[in-house]
């Protein structure tokens, strides 16, 4: 099934992984944390992809579904009504939601370690939801 929303979106989640390993290959741990701009720019990329991943799965709901999600979590739920997702993959998404909705409201401040952390070992995450998005999509 092509769709070009979803194939936009995942190339974006992918630029901005692949941006970030080359920070985190280039730059020593120190480097980062003492550099508020590579931080700065690191919680943006995370931000952004984990804005996509939101799209992605309120596309899919809206238009493979018809059911217009209420928030992100939500559209995750629908995700695991239609064994797109499992219970853990549910729980994992939901957590990146809530880092980045801390990252952009600013509920609570958000340490260059954690985002630091995210960006080390976090990758994953994401790229496993291209992956469950591609199966389910076939792209």
């Amino acid at each position: 099934m092509k769709n070009e929303i979803i194939e936009r979106k995942i190339a974006f989640i992918k630029e901005q992984i692949n941006d970030i390993e080359l920070l985190i290959r280039n730059k020593s741990r120190e480097e980062i944390l003492k550099d508020q701009w590579l931080i700065k720019g690191l919680k943006y990329s995370l931000q952004t992809a984990i804005e996509a991943m939101i799209d992605i799965t309120f596309h899919i709901c809206a238009k493979h579904f018809k059911k217009a999600p209420i928030d992100a979590r939500d559209g995750l739920s629908i995700l695991l009504d239609k064994n797109i997702i499992t219970e853990r993959d549910f729980l994992t998404f939901s957590q990146m939601i809530g880092f980045r909705n801390r990252i952009v409201h600013g509920y609570e401040q958000v340490s260059a370690e954690r985002v630091y952390e995210i960006a080390s070992s976090g990758l994953s995450d994401l790229e496993h939801f291209i992956d469950l998005i591609l199966r389910y999509t076939k792209l």
